[in-house]
């Protein structure tokens, strides 16, 4: 059975900030030692110099950089653990891909961008930004299927504000007009990778417990792993919002399901 996770009616997430943790949460993988080496070579430059000459192409089974599915396994026990096998030299892969001076940082950083070039990038852009990810709690986290969703809201008046050309103004068609509209915003990571997760299909169900209840696809927003949608929500009672998620990898669709008290 899915826990319910119960936040307050007044949880404190724009849409941006939602989105932004499916970046900024991908930069704590990297922590705290890439964040510790921030001035040595990054993973690009680790990856062009080193390990592409095997990785490019995939020479001796090694996986291809940016192949999500090859890359998942490798790390489904946890990125500690890709970093100490690297380190220490696996299969055809000499110890430290067979450059003695790359630090433990390198070869950590190395790895997270073979997994995914973009994500690696914009994870770095984070980190030299010195931004942070909001903390995981009961009001805005839960963990299901092997996903870790994050739910945010907020009130389309508030979106309002915006300048006319922001996209917090100009997503999903633009804010509804009318009183009660709420934008309900969900960015879902790999629990094993702390990879966001795009492409997926996403829908909502917003209940007004024991009265009226709309459900609706969630779309895709800026930040991959991100997507959002606006649903009315007029009156200060409690809610119990649904998320059904579907990869193209897997065949079962994941729920999360919340509870939003008045308060």
């Amino acid at each position: 059975m899915t826990d319910i996770t119960r936040f307050s009616i007044h949880t404190p997430f724009s849409p941006m900030q939602t989105a932004a943790i499916a970046v900024a949460g991908f930069a704590m993988a990297l922590s705290p030692q890439a964040s510790a080496q921030s001035a040595g070579r990054d993973g690009e430059e680790v990856v062009k110099s080193v390990c592409s000459k095997c990785h490019e192409a995939g020479a001796n089974g090694a996986p291809k950089i940016g192949d999500r599915s090859a890359w998942v396994p490798r790390i489904s026990q946890g990125l500690d653990r890709a970093v100490a096998s690297a380190i220490h030299g696996h299969g055809a892969m000499p110890a430290r891909g067979g450059t003695a001076n790359l630090t433990d940082g390198e070869m950590r950083s190395a790895i997270v961008y073979m997994v995914n070039p973009a994500y690696a990038q914009a994870a770095r852009a984070v980190m030299v930004g010195a931004a942070s990810p909001p903390a995981k709690t009961a009001a805005n986290y839960q963990s299901v299927g092997g996903f870790d969703v994050y739910l945010g809201f907020a009130s389309a008046d508030s979106l309002r504000r915006y300048s006319k050309d922001a996209p917090e103004r100009t997503m999903h068609g633009g804010v509804p007009r009318g009183s009660g509209y709420e934008h309900v915003n969900v960015t879902i990571f790999d629990h094993a990778t702390m990879i966001p997760v795009p492409g997926a299909r996403v829908t909502a169900t917003v209940e007004e417990v024991g009265l009226n209840s709309e459900s609706k696809a969630l779309q895709p927003m800026t930040a991959a792993g991100s997507y959002g949608n606006y649903f009315r929500m007029t009156n200060r009672n409690a809610y119990r919002v649904t998320v059904r998620i579907a990869t193209p990898e897997s065949t079962r669709t994941i729920e999360a399901k919340f509870e939003r008290t008045p308060g």
